[in-house]
């Protein structure tokens, strides 16, 4: 009942805000009302947050840009010429995309959830049974074996748990393949992959052909696993299992994706949702990765600011779970295996079959639940060109969903459901109004061609507070997950590379097909990524269209404000364009594994002594562990022998031994660097690495910290001409060295000549 008078209420604040955006004022009329508006935003999001003021914040944001967006409508579009009209037009449709995406992102996080995992019975007999996927291709076999170890030390009762292994590289198309070398390489895959299976006593699946990409994967294991499976529906499949195949499959199955490692505790938070509600289907958690995107490396933003997906994970989700729109993202879900079997399997008709199966199952009237706790650990693409075929993946697959399986024509759906999957969907045109919002400025500036034709004073009464408003609710909607204009870098980033399959996805969608994103890749050298020179036509052109402003400003007075306009318009894609050169000079990555920063209690033992010493873990990998000690009362050599007693946020105790491998004094602190000795045991090496989800919450809530507008500016204009700065050398070195092998090239053939 309370949820129902809930949307009610939002809905009648809707309308009423609608018809008051519609009232005609004059100028100095909307500036009081605008400024007014835009003042009490900035008041109230001072304050403390609750349910009320949310609301109220939001609604204020959403009259400023509504009032805009009629404004625009109505007031600004005018024949003035073939090309003016086309420019205008365009901007126009990029500006109206922007906006709907606001807007919706208003709807969408009305009212975010915070759930509570349910405690689980303490009778054992009444938990259900688990199957648990790991659906892979072509990733490194160790990153599986660590997945498999970690699914291995959840806490859950083993007679109620069976592990799947879901192959795909090792098919029997795979093995036969023409090319020797790929034949081998499946072959070691399959063997190598089976005896894991053998080690561990989980269980190994493989088919005969890598029909239907991931969901054809998924779907095989899903009706193997099934009660009563058939063999004409399992027709050309082939299967090898280990252990004991269960004759019926477990009422929840986990998907993870292979570098997704579990924490001890998945299971203990996700379960008792099911138990508690019938009717849901899935509970999804977040994706946490240990290592940060490109852009973020690149940019050495990664330790001071909220990671990429932290803003969705966090904040996003959580609004879409208040309106039963949470959806499966493809790792770290739950979901009722009734439901899918009745669904008729994972979806496979776009390439993200995870949203689609969502859309599907949600559409049959079930629920969904989103629980904010970072149990799993994964890992980001490493290079720029594998984060933009992840991309490029997720934007045709969401587009697919809207064109093959449009959300308002989905029955079952209700209305704000239909809103939510919209929202998905049409979020991933943002490369195509990036595009157009680059060039707009300059159009004008260097062209003459009227993109905007407004006043100065209405852009001051219009224009101006909707920016300065939307900004601002942003900020106190993401701040602590997503410092201001950070946005704006990603998605100018990947506009350029997304434009094509996106344009490709509308004119064919069902053309699309899966690709895997490498993971796991490493970069010797640190290089220049090829795919910056357009970002530095693109810095020139914006220097010559700011140049063009000026002369503008000087020789045609009455253009001022459009000159105005634009050039500031030019400066902001500017900054943006510049931290774009810096993300793409890829810095080197060269560690087998990756450094999870922390800060935990630790005891320092000397075997053979009785002396012990009080320490810090300050980070942790699969390799080893720095400490830190505060008094400098004992200092290692250098492969000496150490043990270590540790506690997870659970107070379990696990004891190691190390070998210390760097050792420094900073600041009056000593410093070890320590590798794992060879005489640990790798599944608790992996359990204390891996299995804490404290520490993957203490990571997250370290980094966020919420920036003003201006200091988030003036912070990303610092960190961009630094690394766009890295990115000038590495290009000089670059063609230096072209230069210096072609000057020795024509050395060595006027030699020749001359011998000759």
């Amino acid at each position: 009942m309370i949820y129902k008078v809930r949307v009610i209420s939002i809905i009648l604040i809707a309308f009423a805000l609608i018809l008051v955006s519609s009232l005609y004022l004059d100028i100095f009329q909307q500036s009081v009302l605008a400024y007014f508006s835009l003042a009490l935003i900035l008041f109230l999001t001072r304050k403390e947050k609750h349910q009320f003021l949310r609301v109220l914040v939001l609604s204020i944001g959403f009259f400023l840009t509504l009032r805009y967006w009629i404004f625009r409508t109505f007031n600004t579009l005018s024949y003035t010429g073939v090309f003016d009209i086309i420019s205008m037009l365009l901007l126009y449709l990029a500006e109206t995309y922007a906006i709907a995406i606001y807007i919706l992102g208003i709807f969408v996080n009305i009212n975010p959830i915070k759930r509570v995992p349910p405690e689980l019975p303490e009778d054992k007999k009444l938990l259900p049974t688990v199957d648990i996927f790991i659906p892979t291709y072509n990733e490194p076999l160790e990153i599986i074996r660590t997945t498999v170890i970690a699914c291995k030390e959840m806490k859950y009762p083993k007679e109620k748990l069976n592990i799947f292994i879901l192959d795909d590289g090792g098919t029997l198309e795979k093995r036969n393949q023409p090319e020797p070398e790929k034949r081998a390489k499946a072959w070691q895959r399959y063997e190598t992959l089976k005896k894991i299976a053998q080690e561990f006593e989980i269980n190994y699946i493989t088919r005969q052909k890598n029909e239907h990409a991931k969901a054809g994967n998924l779907n095989n294991a899903l009706w193997l696993t099934s009660e009563g499976y058939s063999e004409e529906r399992l027709k050309g499949s082939e299967w090898y299992c280990y252990g004991n195949l269960p004759k019926k499959g477990g009422d929840l199955i986990v998907v993870l994706d292979c570098d997704h490692v579990p924490t001890t505790d998945f299971l203990d938070k996700t379960v008792g949702f099911f138990l508690k509600d019938e009717k849901l289907f899935l509970v999804q958690t977040p994706h946490f990765f240990i290592n940060p995107s490109p852009i973020e490396k690149n940019l050495g933003t990664y330790a001071e600011a909220p990671g990429e997906n932290e803003m969705f994970y966090s904040e996003i989700h959580r609004g879409l779970d208040f309106w039963n729109s949470s959806f499966f993202c493809g790792s770290g879900a739950v979901l009722r295996r009734k439901y899918l079997e009745e669904a008729g399997g994972f979806s496979g008709k776009t390439i993200t079959e995870d949203a689609e199966t969502s859309l599907t199952l949600h559409s049959r009237g079930y629920r969904s639940a989103y629980l904010k706790k970072p149990m799993l650990c994964g890992l980001s693409p490493e290079t720029f060109d594998d984060f933009i075929t992840q991309r490029s993946r997720w934007t045709q697959g969401m587009i697919q969903i809207l064109m093959l399986k449009n959300p308002f024509k989905q029955k079952g759906l209700k209305w704000y459901q239909k809103l939510c999957y919209t929202n998905n969907c049409i979020f991933w045109f943002f490369g195509m109004a990036r595009v157009i919002f680059i060039f707009a400025p300059l159009f004008y500036l260097l062209f003459t061609l009227r993109v905007y034709n407004v006043s100065i004073e209405q852009i001051l009464s219009y224009a101006l507070p909707h920016l300065l408003g939307s900004f601002s609710i942003s900020n106190y909607l993401y701040g602590k997950v997503r410092h201001p204009f950070f946005s704006e870098v990603f998605e100018t980033a990947q506009s350029f590379f997304l434009l094509f399959p996106t344009i490709g996805a509308i004119l064919n969608p069902k053309a699309p097909t899966f690709k895997v994103t490498p993971k796991g890749v490493s970069l010797k050298e640190s290089v220049v990524n090829m795919r910056v020179i357009p970002f530095y036509v693109l810095f020139l052109l914006c220097l010559v269209g700011i140049y063009a402003g000026i002369n503008k400003w000087l020789y045609s007075p009455l253009e001022r404000g459009a000159v105005a306009v634009c050039m500031s318009w030019t400066i902001f894609n500017l900054v943006m364009i510049i931290a774009c050169i810096g993300a793409l000079y890829e810095l080197r990555q060269i560690r087998r594994y990756h450094r999870i920063l922390t800060e935990e209690e630790a005891l320092i033992i000397v075997p053979g002594t009785l002396r012990s010493f009080k320490a810090k873990v300050k980070d942790i990998s699969l390799g080893g562990l720095a400490l830190e000690m505060k008094n400098v009362n004992f200092i290692p050599f250098l492969n000496q022998t150490l043990e270590i007693l540790t506690w997870n946020n659970f107070g379990e105790k696990f004891s190691f031994l190390l070998v210390v491998k760097r050792v420094s004094i900073l600041d009056k602190s000593l410093h070890i660097g320590c590798s794992f000795h060879e005489s640990n045991e790798e599944s608790t090496i992996v359990k204390y690495v891996y299995g804490d989800s404290g520490r993957w919450e203490f990571f997250w809530q370290r980094r966020q910290r919420q920036k003003g507008i201006l200091a988030g500016f003036t912070y990303l204009l610092i960190t961009g001409f630094q690394a766009m700065g890295r990115n000038i050398r590495g290009l000089a070195e670059f063609m230096l060295s072209k230069i210096k092998k072609y000057k020795n090239l024509g050395e060595i053939w006027r030699g020749f000549s001359i011998s000759k």
